[in-house]
């Protein structure tokens, strides 16, 4: 049977390809770091999904004194309760839901957080800072005893019987007016905001800062 040199270049002819067997050796390894980075990015980054932190895991976050910091962390669920002996930091993380039991012996920073709503089961020993975060609402009869600061925020409305042991920071927030019963034993600092008047009830030992 006579073949054609053209035929014979074509059935001799291998298939082109540009993987070595270096490259197909390191495919595991490759494999492995994407995963790794995979997590990473759950806990680090600007990842979507939620991310939840054992108790086990919350360790690795934890200094010798109790703080715990998840600064810029992605969307992380919590361990619900939740007890710090320091301060938790999760300022500018992309966390939107807290547990529903949470206790915080030091202070507790959300600023520029997804967080809208505190948990009921709510205790913290220090300063709330919830600057630039998304809060639409504080529990009735709230109790800050540091310093309570919603500046930049879109909340509309503080909850009767508030107390604040520090200072109350609103400005260049949505607040137009300060809830009955009010007690502040600090400053309270309004500028930005639209309130002009002060409730009858209200105590407040610092000074109204505009």
């Amino acid at each position: 049977m006579k073949h054609d040199n053209n035929d014979m270049s074509t059935i001799n002819e291998q298939p082109n390809s540009s993987i070595t067997n270096n490259e197909i050796m390191k495919k595991p390894i490759k494999t492995r770091l994407t995963l790794r980075m995979i997590s990473v990015f759950l806990l680090l980054g600007n990842a979507a999904p939620l991310y939840a932190l054992s108790p086990i895991h919350l360790l690795n976050y934890v200094d010798s004194y109790g703080n715990v910091s998840l600064r810029n962390s992605g969307d992380i669920q919590l361990p619900d309760p939740l007890v710090i002996t320091g301060n938790l930091n999760l300022e500018r993380s992309k966390i939107s839901q807290l547990p529903r039991s949470l206790t915080v012996n030091g202070n507790l920073n959300l600023a520029y957080t997804e967080v809208e709503y505190l948990p009921l089961l709510f205790n913290v020993d220090g300063f709330v800072n919830l600057a630039h975060s998304k809060i639409k609402e504080l529990n009735y009869g709230m109790r800050v005893k540091g310093d309570l600061s919603l500046m930049g925020t879109e909340i509309q409305k503080l909850p009767d019987n508030l107390y604040v042991k520090g200072d109350l920071y609103l400005n260049n927030s949505k607040i137009t007016e300060l809830p009955n019963q009010i007690i502040v034993d600090g400053n309270i600092y309004i500028r930005g905001t639209k309130i002009t008047n002060i409730p009858d009830n209200a105590k407040i030992k610092g000074h109204i800062i505009n």
